[in-house]
């Protein structure tokens, strides 16, 4: 059976490994679960996932040349999280909407383990008024990461009026 989790689940799932490893930085999450992180030179790829079956061992791959690997790592240790019992490839091949679905999920687990919601409390009568990008400049993460945390904060909290 494939599990396709609603935005609520991804963000639980995001705080219960935040809460297990007392930490949202995401190169002692991988650490702690014994992932192996590697940068180098992937060319035009930002980064990916990959399984040793032999090593029972996953490895994230991160190109070097990334302004921002933790969003990488974030976003890959996500489909580790989400993900890891599927087999991607065959899944692609049998429908490119699965697959963006997949990586839509990798997104908000993303932006849920990078910005926590106490973060976000923590400082809201200092961003009160600003704008993502000045928020995301804050954080010092990329815009759309600000955009995913918001705009799932907004449909979230809409579900519960």
């Amino acid at each position: 059976m494939i599990l396709i989790y609603p935005s609520l689940n991804i963000k639980h799932k995001a705080e219960s490994i935040i809460k297990e490893y007392k930490t949202n930085d995401v190169y002692e999450i991988c650490a702690n679960l014994k992932i192996i992180i590697l940068e180098e030179d992937l060319g035009c790829i930002k980064g990916f996932l990959q399984y040793y079956e032999e090593e029972n061992e996953y490895i994230i791959h991160v190109n070097k040349q990334s302004k921002h690997p933790e969003i990488i790592i974030a976003h890959e240790l996500g489909h580790f999280i989400l993900h890891k019992n599927l087999n991607i490839f065959k899944l692609e091949k049998c429908s490119l909407v699965f697959g963006s679905k997949l990586e839509n999920q990798a997104n908000i687990f993303a932006s849920e383990i990078l910005i926590t919601d106490k973060m976000l409390i923590d400082e809201l009568p200092r961003i009160n008024d600003w704008t993502h990008k000045q928020i995301a400049s804050f954080f010092k993460v990329p815009l759309f990461v600000i955009e995913y945390k918001f705009f799932r904060k907004k449909l979230l909290s809409q579900n519960t009026l």
